[in-house]
């Protein structure tokens, strides 16, 4: 489980991600022709897996970049060996296995922040091209036998691929009490013996959807066939329990610190917050998955020694911190990422990959692991979605998502010079998942160099100068997070007749002006994340002397059953002020695409606010 902080921020220049491409059934690179796969287990828990796959290619793309198969495996776990392999051409030739078709890699290291034991084997198919079938079978034994009432396996099938023939077969002993949960695939129970039973499962996913940016997981929609001895996701947090209680210790070394940290608190909540943001601050984000350390944390006082440790070390840890001054807290597991749904029924560990502490006396979640998370909030990636509550041993959520929590206000203050150029300077204030977002976006950019920065954020609306910005440490987390920056720009019209302007948007969030400069899709096929906020800006602009403002844009105004905007204009003198609100209030963070048409509208009316012009007549003479 570990805690995912490759989320792609292009917060970093004010804005959020550009949609992609409409998801409608379309000609994926390759196509999976066959899949069968070979599951046989024994009585330990041990179980041994035979997949045969054929891949045709069908573009360019294919052949370019998925002319190979990739099969990963955990060494301390599992053995693996590819039985055989070949490559037949559209001219009917069949080339079959070298040796140097197979490329190995041995242990992963991200960034010094993640630790596996996993080794990636890579076959590479020689003289591919169109309409080549690229074939493998391999056998993959899991070797190390499973913990008593913890077996689980999960198969699922992504939604933007095709296949024409995905089979599943399951032998298990009658002994281990397997269960079996499926959508999507149908089949069932095919032979019976005396020790063992047989499932088959077949499925033709004969069309694929292109992907769309936003969507949920596709975990929460996709076919998929669980095996396994859970009854649910409570059985889930039972095995996790089992495993993680014992890792907590209070030691003399962590109760004295833990009392020291909270000697001048009064409330429980104020002794959370002191070790809350100790733990969050002092220990090291660094996930180690070798053996078991994917599914069981370590002892709190080696986490306390060295100062690091993964999102169950920090729960583990806190815990312990927690417990030592009369707080009880626990785990509470959950997706941390976009799927927001826990089938029911027979589980399996996915989606489930995060741990958060929960204190039952507070009704709060902490994740510690989040540096830029002040004490009491959650990121974006953890909110509103179910938890099991493992030492409670039922089912929780964390917080719903309200706009007025989650603020950003800004003020832009410019004057504009006879020449056209710009002065100005901005102050922004942010609360909740967006001032955690940037957070995260500034400390993202902190290796690149000002003007690089500035630039991007300019480059959004067509803009040019020169600026600095200047914000709150973004692991400050004690601290309200605040936003400045100061500006020039280059001449936004020629002021020396009569024209018109849209007000510039200068080195500022621009998080309203944002949704105008990407074409949206015209509909969505899958549910999508949508995230409740509240933005205000201002827009403070004095005007060169020598003109005179003929027309403002008009007020505007849309509202819908969960989106507000609105924008004023106001014109004293030489001073215009232009100001906007924006107001996203959903019922909770997974829409369905039937909602969408409701926000295609509301851009529709932020951008036709935006492009708008300030028409003006000049009193300067040639």
């Amino acid at each position: 489980m570990t805690r995912i902080y490759a989320k792609l921020f292009l917060i970093i220049a004010g804005i959020a991600a550009a949609p992609a491409v409409l998801a409608v059934p379309y000609d994926p690179p390759i196509v999976h022709e066959k899949v069968h796969r070979y599951i046989d287990i024994d009585e330990r828990g041990r179980y041994s897996e035979t997949v045969e796959r054929v891949t045709r290619i069908v573009s360019e793309y294919g052949v370019d970049f998925l002319a190979n198969h990739v099969f990963e495996t955990k060494a301390t776990q599992e053995s693996f060996k590819i039985l055989l392999a070949s490559s037949l051409l559209p001219n009917g030739k069949s080339i079959h296995l070298a040796p140097d078709w197979i490329k190995r890699s041995e242990g992963e290291q991200r960034n010094g922040r993640h630790f596996d034991d996993k080794t990636t084997t890579t076959i590479v198919f020689p003289q591919v091209e169109i309409g080549s079938r690229l074939r493998s079978k391999y056998r993959m034994r899991h070797f190390k036998p499973e913990k008593q009432g913890e077996f689980d396996l999960k198969f699922g099938l992504s939604p933007h691929l095709v296949y024409e023939d995905a089979q599943l077969t399951i032998k298990a002993p009658k002994s281990l009490n397997l269960m079996l949960n499926h959508r999507g695939f149908t089949g069932g129970i095919v032979s019976e013996s005396k020790k063992y039973i047989t499932y088959h499962f077949q499925i033709q996913q004969a069309v694929a959807q292109k992907r769309e940016d936003g969507s949920v997981d596709s975990s929460d929609h996709s076919p998929f066939v669980i095996i396994t001895q859970a009854r649910d996701y409570l059985d889930i947090g039972r095995q996790y329990q089992k495993a993680s209680n014992k890792k907590v210790r209070v030691t003399p070394e962590i109760s004295k610190l833990a009392n020291d940290l909270t000697a001048n608190s009064i409330t429980d909540q104020e002794k959370a917050k002191a070790l809350y943001t100790w733990v969050s601050k002092n220990i090291r984000y660094i996930s180690t998955t070798v053996d078991d350390g994917g599914l069981v944390p370590r002892d709190s006082a080696y986490i306390f020694n060295r100062r690091f440790g993964d999102c169950k070390d920090h729960v583990v840890l806190l815990e312990a911190m927690l417990r030592a001054v009369g707080i009880e807290s626990m785990a509470a597991l959950i997706n941390l990422g976009d799927a927001f749904e826990l089938p029911e029924g027979p589980a399996g560990h996915s989606p489930i990959n995060h741990v958060l502490t929960y204190i039952p006396s507070l009704d709060l979640y902490l994740d510690s692991t989040a540096q830029f998370v002040p004490f009491g909030k959650l990121d974006d990636q953890v909110i509103d979605k179910p938890t099991v509550l493992v030492a409670l041993n039922r089912y929780g959520r964390t917080p719903k998502m309200f706009a007025d929590e989650n603020k950003l206000t800004s003020h832009t203050h410019m004057k504009i010079h006879s020449d056209g150029s710009v002065d100005g300077k901005n102050e922004s204030v942010l609360t909740g998942t967006m001032e955690i977002n940037y957070r995260l976006a500034r400390f993202s950019e902190m290796t690149e160099s000002m003007e690089k920065t500035v630039n991007d954020m300019l480059y959004r609306f067509n803009e040019i100068g020169s600026g600095n910005i200047s914000y709150t440490s973004p692991k400050n987390i004690e601290t309200p997070f605040t936003w400045q920056s100061t500006f020039k720009l280059d001449s936004i019209t020629d002021f020396r007749k009569k024209g018109a302007f849209i007000p510039p948007v200068g080195v500022s969030p621009g998080h309203i002006a944002s949704m105008t400069i990407y074409k949206p899709l015209d509909t969505k096929v899958f549910p999508y994340v949508c995230d409740s906020n509240t933005t205000e800006d201002k827009y403070s602009i004095q005007l060169p002397d020598h003109i005179s403002i003929e027309s403002l844009p008009a007020n505007a105004s849309y509202e819908s059953k969960h989106i507000l905007y609105t924008s004023e204009y106001h014109l004293d003198g030489q001073s215009l002020e232009i100001t906007r609100k924006l107001v996203f209030q959903y019922p909770s963070r997974k829409c369905t695409p039937d909602m969408y048409p409701e926000l295609l509208e509301a851009i529709r009316s932020i951008r036709a606010d935006h492009r708008t012009s300030v028409v003006f007549s000049t009193n300067q003479s040639n």
